[in-house]
Order: structure tokens, then C-alpha cells, then sequence
């Protein structure tokens, strides 16, 4: 005995599933010759096979519902494990639709709900395309705004300090110098000296030279508070500010010429050195940044004509 529903018997229901299923496996052998590589092929087969029984459905419950043969076909292109956006995927579609037409009178509207099936199946990789390319577009611009402001760093960082030992440069120095002036606060400056500079760069050679100023550099900021400035000045002179006092700023003075004194393990062996050191104040009633400088290197000449290795004040 046959059961029917909407006038077909339970034998042409398995010929229409099957007519179905062969349209699916269809369907996932063309999408595979275009390029797809998706995994779960059997899962990807069943939604396949359940996209073309509902739309099958709508075509004979509900004919004149062509928006949700649409969204239908949009969904497919979601649900399919992998599948890239490339249109190239919308061709196999649209054949395996053809070989799962059923029967005239039922193919015409068949034909219109799966053409409007196929069109949300585009319209949904498009979108996905076009989603993903924002993505990359977006990723790109902020790996460009990173590379300039990378770029941008290393500019100031290059105006601004020192290219051998990397210290801030004297225009870095000058800035630090003009806020603790102006707001009338307390603030010291070290202008410190190799004594023989010279003669080392005449016996060793420059390499050797640069090899002592990089090293220099390391033990004046060993000795130093972070909140100072450090500063390579020109040669082989270093400036230091602090807004520690004249004390603290004498303190650091006697570190630095314990530090300085220390034999140098550099390339070419040990490398003894001295330093002078010259201390200004604003406690002297300095307040301009030129003069308290100046007054500083007056210092520090003074104590290399004492025999160098020792600081003075000014």
C-alpha cells in the first residue's frame, strides 16, 4: 500500500532523495575540481543534501517564497566546512541544481527558487570576500602605521641622543634643564672629563677610543639616579643633571671618580683612566642654562689644573 502526500507515493520520495543525494555528491565533486579542500566530507555531503531538501521543499510547500530559497543559499555558502569565498565555487553549485531538478511541471518553479538560491549563495561569498579583505586591508594600513611609527622613533631617537653610547645629546640635556630653571627648583650640573683621552686614542686608535666612551657611558648611568639626565656633551666630556642638590650632586662627583678609576676591560686589554669633574648650582643664583654650563666647564677645568682626578665647584 502507498502512502502519498502532495500526490507522490513513498517510492517516489526515495527516487527524489536519491536524485538529491546524487546531486550533493555531485555538487562536492565540482567544488573539489575548482579547488576546494575542505575537510568533513561527510558532513559537508549531508548539508549539501539537506540545502537541496529544503530547497525542494519550498519549491513545492511554499513556491512563491523566493526570499527563503535566498537565505537558503546563503547559508549554504556558510555552513560548508572551508569553503573559500572565491566565486569560482558558485558554478558547481548552480550544475548540481540542474541534476537535481525534478520532473516537469514541478522544474519551473524549481528553477526560479534555485536561481534565487544560487544568487544568496553568491551574494554571501561575496560578502565574506569583501569582509576578509577589510580584514587584510585593515591589518595591512596597522602594520603600515606601526612601521611609521617605528620609523618615527628611531628618527627622534636618533636627533636626540647620542649615536656611540646612545646617552641623550645636549639639545635632550637642554630641554631637561629649562623646566627645573623656570619653576625656580633646585638643580646641579656635572660636566665630566677624561683626563688623557687623548693620549689613549693616540696609543690604542679610535675603535679603542670608542670602546671607552661606550663603557664610560655605562658607569656614569650605573651611578645614577633614573630621574637623571645623562648626557653625552661632545668628545670625550659627559654632563650630568640632577635636581638632587649640591650635595647629592657631590655624592654623585665622588661615585663618578670611583667608577672612572677602575681599570677598563676593553679589546686591546686593561685601559686606565682618570676624570675631572665640575659641579654648578643654581644655589649660586644661576638661573640661565648657558651660564650655569659655562660655569660647570670652568669648574671642571679647574680641577684638571689641579691635577685632575677630583671635582670643584663653582
Amino acid at each position: 500500500m502507498s502512502v502519498r502526500r502532495m500526490g507522490t507515493t513513498r517510492s517516489d520520495r526515495c527516487d527524489r532523495e536519491h536524485t538529491l543525494r546524487r546531486a550533493a555528491e555531485e555538487y562536492l565533486k565540482l567544488l573539489a575540481a575548482c579547488g576546494y579542500t575542505g575537510t568533513g566530507t561527510v558532513a559537508a555531503a549531508e548539508i549539501a543534501a539537506e540545502f537541496l531538501r529544503e530547497l525542494d521543499r519550498i519549491s513545492t510547500d511554499d513556491p512563491e517564497n523566493g526570499s527563503a530559497a535566498r537565505v537558503l543559499g546563503a547559508q549554504l555558502a556558510t555552513d560548508l566546512p572551508g569553503l573559500p569565498t572565491s566565486s569560482r565555487f558558485v558554478g558547481p553549485l548552480a550544475s548540481a541544481l540542474m541534476l537535481a531538478a525534478p520532473p516537469a511541471p514541478a522544474d519551473v518553479t524549481w528553477a526560479l527558487h534555485a536561481g534565487t538560491a544560487v544568487a544568496g549563495y553568491a551574494e554571501s561569498l561575496a560578502e565574506r570576500a569583501l569582509g576578509e579583505h577589510e580584514t587584510i586591508l585593515r591589518a595591512a594600513v596597522a602594520a603600515r602605521e606601526h612601521r611609521i611609527t617605528e620609523l618615527q622613533d628611531r628618527l627622534h631617537h636618533a636627533a636626540t641622543h647620542d649615536r656611540l653610547t646612545g646617552l641623550p645629546n645636549r639639545a635632550v640635556l637642554e630641554e631637561r634643564i629649562l623646566e627645573p630653571l623656570s619653576a625656580a627648583e633646585p638643580l646641579a650640573l656635572l660636566v665630566v672629563d677624561m683626563d688623557g683621552f687623548k693620549q689613549i686614542n693616540d696609543r690604542h686608535g679610535h675603535r679603542v677610543g670608542d670602546e671607552l666612551l661606550v663603557a664610560v657611558a655605562e658607569r656614569l648611568r650605573a651611578v645614577t639616579d633614573p630621574a637623571d639626565c645623562v648626557c653625552r656633551y661632545g668628545g670625550d666630556e659627559f654632563v650630568i643633571a640632577t635636581t638632587a642638590g649640591e650635595e647629592a650632586a657631590e655624592r654623585i662627583a665622588e661615585r663618578i671618580l670611583a667608577e672612572i678609576a677602575r681599570p677598563f676591560e676593553l679589546s686591546t686589554g686593561p685601559v686606565d683612566i682618570r676624570a675631572s669633574i665640575g659641579i654648578a648650582t643654581t644655589g649660586a643664583g644661576t638661573r640661565d642654562a648657558a651660564t650655569l654650563i659655562h660655569d660647570a666647564d670652568g669648574a671642571m677645568y679647574a680641577a684638571k689644573a689641579d691635577g685632575g682626578h677630583r671635582y670643584r665647584t663653582r
